[in-house]
């Protein structure tokens, strides 16, 4: 029996549907699972980003306590410092006495030593800004112009290096120039101060590092005259607590 053309496709009809339908059914299938393994990855992913959200803010936090401790370590740091330089700065009441005391008794030592010499008028002692200063007149140790000491300076040196011995005390030689103008006033200055302290370590066994040697220019002349005469000043000053160097200082 012959099989039309409408009968082959009547025929074949049910079975493209029912493989059409399978795919479209397997198709789905497939995209729900793809689905639901995207959103569990992204469910995952969200959850690791916020836990290490939540770790970045407790290391935030944890710096930020550093960071105010250092704070507050460094003014805690500061503040000894600054306490420490103070200290420094200013000895204690009970050190100042002490030192008081010892330039009282060098300044009675020094008062009988050049009791002669203040009577004429070429030597005088002052005390002042904790200070016992001790002003030599010219000619006393040098010749006008010269900076070799002269026989009878060495000797009055001599005199007074135990005097100006004391413990705890610096001992600074300060020559000032006369007024009138001179090219070598400056240096004239400087090399008498520098033989005067050579002259004191030598014979009062002050080291060398409580020796200060100070040369002034004429524009700071010193003097008890109007005329001003030249003069060398030894002062007797209480030592820091890190006792300076000697030092030759020029000063114009």
């Amino acid at each position: 029996m012959d099989i039309t053309a409408d009968e082959l496709e009547e025929r074949r009809s049910p079975r493209w549907t029912g493989w059409l339908v399978l795919g479209t059914v397997g198709l789905v299938t497939a995209g729900a699972w793809g689905a639901t393994r995207s959103l569990s990855a992204l469910a995952t992913r969200t959850e690791q980003l916020e836990r290490e959200a939540a770790e970045s803010e407790a290391r935030v936090a944890e710096l930020q306590l550093e960071r105010e401790g250092l704070a507050r370590r460094v003014r805690q740091l500061e503040q000894e410092q600054q306490r420490a330089q103070a200290s420094r700065r200013a000895p204690p009441a009970r050190r100042v006495g002490e030192l008081g005391a010892r330039r009282d008794a060098a300044r009675l030592a020094l008062e009988t030593t050049l009791k002669e010499e203040r009577e004429r008028g070429t030597v005088y002692l002052e005390e002042a800004e904790g200070e016992l200063r001790v002003g030599l007149m010219d000619p006393l140790l040098f010749a006008p112009r010269d900076t070799a000491l002269s026989p009878q300076g060495e000797a009055l040196l001599q005199r007074l290096a135990a005097a100006l011995n004391v413990e705890g005390h610096l001992v600074e030689v300060a020559s000032y120039p006369d007024t009138s103008p001179s090219d070598l006033a400056l240096e004239l200055s400087t090399a008498r101060a520098v033989r005067v302290a050579h002259q004191l370590e030598r014979t009062s066994k002050l080291p060398p590092e409580r020796l200060v040697a100070l040369g002034y220019g004429p524009l700071k002349p010193r003097g008890l005259e109007p005329a001003a005469t030249p003069r060398l000043e030894l002062r007797l000053v209480p030592a820091p607590v890190a006792v300076r160097a000697r030092a030759v200082v020029a000063r114009p």
